[in-house]
């Protein structure tokens, strides 16, 4: 397990696409325009990861569980102030843990407990919960917050391991006008964001000894997710907040294959939005490279 507690500052430059076709103008929203140029950042970052140190496999676990918390407060004397919160788990549990619960480690010579062994030997189901929540915070005016918290803190959803079947910062609020360079419009991130994904794999085929001796599995998932931002003055406990949550989130469902390396977890997967909004960028292949299931 890893806890820590970070004291960070640092000057931030947000830079505005130029046109493409136009160098003097820009290929942006008025929104991205308004925060252009140099911020300062000043804020406390405390949390901790298990780092899964509760799984049979760090990158590519079977069973255990695994969770992280991390918290931000940012305030004076940088120009930017807000709170926030993220954190997530995952669970992972073997079918034939299941199996020797219910018929003892010792099987008997029944045809049909072997039958049983054989169709749950190597099926493991996985699940998985992360969210995110931030609120603006303006220190008697300190802090100037000028439209609110920074893009770059806020929170953005979509791509592998987070929200399959969708791009990275795929969903959630767009700018209406400009950022035609980006599929959908320029994403300005939410202040509420949560995925969860449940998931059912096996080992390959023996077929594929190699693919199956150094770990690689086939899988088909379900993830579900959204990211949207609540006016500061309503609660995320409204009635409001939570029907806005829940009529915004996102579905896809899919398969893949994915293998756990010295430097992390690969998958590769194939994913088709259920539920996705007008402007959502969306993908249905994808590969990706990361720490944690999810």
């Amino acid at each position: 397990p890893y806890f820590f507690l970070d004291w960070n500052t640092c000057l931030r430059d947000t830079l505005p696409r130029r046109h493409s076709e136009f160098p003097f103008a820009l290929d942006c929203s008025s929104d991205v325009a308004k925060q252009a140029g140099t911020a300062f950042k000043h804020s406390l970052t405390g949390g901790m990861y298990l780092n899964g140190s509760l799984t049979d496999d760090r990158y590519d676990p079977t069973m255990g569980y695994d969770a992280h918390l991390v918290g931000e407060v940012a305030g004076p004397p940088g120009d930017a102030g807000f709170w926030k919160l993220k954190g997530g788990g995952a669970f992972h549990f073997p079918l034939e843990l299941l199996q020797m619960m219910t018929l003892g480690i010792e099987s008997n010579d029944g045809t049909e407990e072997d039958e049983t062994s054989a169709s749950v030997m190597g099926l493991t189901l996985h699940s998985s919960v992360n969210f995110g929540i931030a609120r603006p915070l303006t220190f008697n005016g300190l802090c100037s917050n000028l439209g609110g918290i920074p893009f770059s803190d806020r929170f953005y959803s979509g791509g592998p391991g987070q929200l399959r079947g969708f791009l990275p910062a795929g969903i959630g609020p767009r700018a209406t006008k400009g950022g035609s360079s980006t599929p959908g419009g320029d994403s300005l991130g939410g202040d509420m964001f949560y995925t969860s994904t449940l998931a059912a794999s096996i080992p390959f085929p023996s077929y594929f000894e190699t693919l199956r001796q150094n770990g690689g599995r086939l899988f088909g998932f379900a993830n579900a997710g959204t990211c949207v931002s609540v006016d500061p003055s309503v609660g995320f406990g409204s009635l409001s907040a939570c029907s806005r949550i829940m009529n915004s989130s996102r579905i896809a469902v899919g398969g893949g294959v994915s293998m756990g390396t010295p430097m992390g977890r690969f998958e590769l997967t194939y994913a088709v939005p259920m539920r996705y909004g007008p402007k959502d960028a969306r993908k249905h292949v994808q590969m990706g490279f990361g720490f944690s299931f999810g």
